[in-house]
């Protein structure tokens, strides 16, 4: 595949998500309590935990997006290549990895709700392994902006991932990306596949390994959407990102020997 040159090489779907004009809703209220703060307006319900820097309810419409609090995710399960890394992971407990926020702040601007926090992430009994400066931006639209600074201790080993774990409402079973597909593509994967518009239900998104492992994800993506009927959650990046979207957790991968045993 070769790329064309133009006035504007961005993917123009993912850049109209990803602009910082509000466009219009209902004007946002915000209500401290000791250890949430509650955004919300007509249209959306945000919750947002003063203890990790993340959010644990997102509504819009009327519509729950997260099952469970959203995670800053560094573990995955490791596959069969990482059969020595994966020690040094265990050893360094990123995957009993919590995150916590030491203080939070947040203000209007431009009608839009700014909320800033100082993070870190690390285990117990080790000391931390990353500092996190975290700002979210609410807009009266209900759309949300990220901006994660993350300075990494370099005494640990390399981060197995680094990204945002969102357990969401079974009923958004269908996804639809556009990066590289249509099936599985890793950075020692990608020249298998092509970029591209793609849309297949989450259940077939799983690479049904014999020995499960981390599989799945798909790299090179500008936006991702989930959907069910009547309703959609979408992710968009300004450089691409990888996204994985899956019936079984980390953890149930992790932990099964072989592929007939996973409980979705």
């Amino acid at each position: 595949e070769i790329p064309l040159k133009n006035g504007d090489g961005r993917n123009q779907d993912a850049a109209a998500l990803l602009s910082r004009r509000p466009e219009g809703g209902p004007p946002l209220a915000v209500e401290e309590q000791e250890n949430y703060l509650t955004v919300c307006s007509g249209r959306v319900l945000y919750v947002y935990s003063k203890r990790t820097g993340l959010f644990t309810r997102m509504s819009c419409d009327g519509q729950r997006f997260l099952t469970r609090p959203m995670e800053l995710n560094v573990w995955r399960a490791p596959t069969d290549n990482d059969r020595k890394l994966k020690l040094e992971w265990m050893a360094a407990h990123y995957d009993r990895s919590v995150t916590r926020a030491y203080r939070t702040g947040w203000r209007y601007e431009d009608g839009c709700v700014k909320i800033c926090s100082d993070l870190s992430v690390s285990a117990i009994a080790v000391q931390r392994f990353l500092d996190i400066r975290a700002e979210w931006t609410v807009y009266p639209d209900g759309r949300i902006s990220a901006d994660l600074d993350a300075v990494r201790n370099l005494e640990f080993p390399e981060l197995p991932r680094f990204g945002l774990r969102l357990f969401l409402p079974g009923e958004l079973g269908e996804a639809e990306y556009c990066g590289l597909g249509p099936g599985e593509s890793y950075t020692d994967k990608r020249r298998a596949a092509s970029y591209g518009r793609f849309r297949a239900p989450v259940s077939r998104l799983h690479e049904d390994y014999i020995r499960p492992q981390e599989n799945g994800s798909r790299c090179g993506c500008d936006w991702v959407s989930l959907s069910g009927p009547g309703v959609r959650l979408t992710a968009a990046g300004a450089a691409p990102f990888s996204f994985n979207a899956s019936l079984y957790t980390q953890e149930e991968l992790a932990e099964k020997a072989h592929s007939y045993e996973l409980v979705p």
